[in-house]
């Protein structure tokens, strides 16, 4: 059972632009390495209200995997928002191999799904891979 206290912080909206700008800082190196580089295009003022740190870790590994396939990439980073639910989309511009992504995202679905959301990929031939999230934008019932 939560306090109220628990209660009262998962109802404080958090910023996603931040939470997508700590994750592709922690990709960096990598993306570095691999001669990309990751646009975080998430308007500065979005707020959420699920989980902070459920979809920081998913994000955190989306970025990393999404990095670690790819070579001489632009990863650009958006998020809409539809009634109540948040759409977060990552496409790779130059994603050769969508199947390798696509079967190294058994952690973010499982870290989406606990938010009641859900992880689809689609691959446009050799031109851009897109992964898009989406989850309710309010708290998880305890």
């Amino acid at each position: 059972m939560k306090t109220k206290s628990e209660v009262e912080m998962t109802l404080i909206p958090k910023n996603l632009h931040r939470l997508v700008g700590l994750a592709a800082g922690n990709s960096m190196p990598m993306a570095v390495q691999r001669n990309s580089f990751i646009v975080n295009e998430v308007p500065r003022d979005f707020q959420i209200a699920n989980n902070e740190h459920l979809l920081a870790a998913a994000l955190d590994s989306l970025l990393s995997t999404v990095v670690r396939n790819s070579k001489h990439s632009c990863i650009r980073v958006k998020a809409r928002e539809y009634d109540d639910i948040i759409f977060v989309s990552v496409r790779d511009n130059n994603s050769p191999d969508a199947y390798a992504v696509n079967g190294n995202l058994e952690e973010v679905k499982v870290l989406v799904q606990a938010m009641n959301g859900s992880v689809s990929v689609e691959n446009n031939g050799d031109e851009f891979t897109t992964i898009l999230l989406s989850f309710p934008n309010f708290p998880k019932a305890a």
